[in-house]
């Protein structure tokens, strides 16, 4: 029997998110997910200890922040994990 975890489908790319900048309308790019911002190590750390429930990052959600190169606004935007084993027959 194989364990399978949700998976995040714009971490995994398979799924392409696009966003225009509610400021000023340009393109918002995905720059990761937001609990590598936390502090110097959190990027090299297991996400699992980052599902607190902070920006509704858990089990069944994982937190992205976009940011605008031109006006610098940035935001979270949320994303349904998804079932890795349904990808398999």
């Amino acid at each position: 029997m194989v364990s399978t975890m949700p998976v995040c489908p714009v971490c995994n790319s398979l799924a392409a998110v696009e966003k225009d900048c509610p400021k000023c309308g340009q393109p918002m790019v995905d720059a990761g997910v937001l609990q590598d911002y936390y502090d110097d190590y959190s990027a090299y750390l297991e996400q699992e200890i980052f599902k607190d429930g902070y920006k509704c990052s858990d089990d069944e959600h994982c937190v992205h922040l976009f940011a605008c190169p031109h006006c610098h606004y940035d935001t979270c935007l949320r994303f349904r994990r998804l079932d890795e084993g349904r990808f398999f027959d």
